[in-house]
């Protein structure tokens, strides 16, 4: 099983909404997608997200990646954010989001 997790860091409070639309868009198709489980959090202050998910083989995260909405968030991204960063990880279950974070300090 792999776990993916993104961090995002908004350019501004203004971006807030287009993320949110593109985000909660993803949310629905993760739902319907081969997705086992996923998780979304932010830092207190809303800049900043981390979305986490859990799949069985690189082929269904890429498959969900390089099609639909996430294709097009993907296309638009620069709009909202320029520090996009992902990790994946080996792991049988999503991991507490203290080590998820922690994978980004070591950037």
């Amino acid at each position: 099983m792999i776990v993916s997790i993104t961090k995002i860091e908004l350019n501004s409070y203004s971006k807030l909404i287009p993320f949110f639309k593109f985000n909660s868009q993803i949310i629905k198709e993760l739902k319907q997608s081969k997705c086992k489980e996923f998780n979304l959090t932010s830092n207190l202050k809303l800049k900043v997200w981390y979305t986490m998910s859990l799949w069985e083989n690189d082929n269904d995260i890429n498959d969900f990646y390089r099609n639909g909405t996430h294709l097009e968030a993907m296309k638009q991204a620069k709009l909202f954010s320029s520090k996009i960063q992902s990790n994946r990880i080996n792991n049988v279950e999503l991991i507490d989001w203290k080590h998820a974070k922690k994978l980004f300090a070591l950037d």
